[in-house]
């Protein structure tokens, strides 16, 4: 029987989920951010390497559902390059839009990834990327 989640997405989520973008860790990554404590039992994990006030790289690892990773993927190539201060000003909403429009009952989805990167990006690499499971979205 077809997984009822994967009925209800567009392709660009569906393409985000199946061949996402950017996983795993930044190479010498100097902002980093671990969610670990939600409702939905989801792990997410922002790496970012920050040089001159752009985001030169950044990479990320996901225990979710479809749409958290796809949204972080999708996220991952909203910003990269950007200058951090562009990047901050992305909304829940933008990230719902450059993914075909998230349904209403997932968005929060795309909130706990936008949050998720705020912090990664105001934060220093101090919360641990090691206890991050092998095996998992990387």
């Amino acid at each position: 029987m077809p997984n009822q989640e994967l009925m209800t997405f567009r392709n660009p989520v569906l393409n985000h989920f199946h061949q996402p973008r950017n996983v795993g860790l930044a190479s010498a990554h100097n902002h980093s951010y671990l969610e670990d404590e939600n409702p939905w039992g989801i792990r997410l994990l922002f790496t970012l390497r920050v040089e001159g006030g752009r985001i030169a790289e950044i990479k990320f690892k996901a225990q979710s559902c479809v749409t958290t990773v796809a949204c972080a993927s999708k996220l991952t190539e909203m910003v990269e390059g950007q200058a951090v201060q562009e990047a901050l000003a992305i909304t829940p909403q933008q990230l719902s839009v450059a993914l075909g429009d998230i349904p209403s009952e997932k968005m929060y989805c795309c909130q706990l990834v936008v949050q998720t990167f705020r912090k990664a990006l105001e934060s220093k690499s101090m919360n641990s990327t090691e206890d991050f499971p092998k095996g998992d979205t990387e």
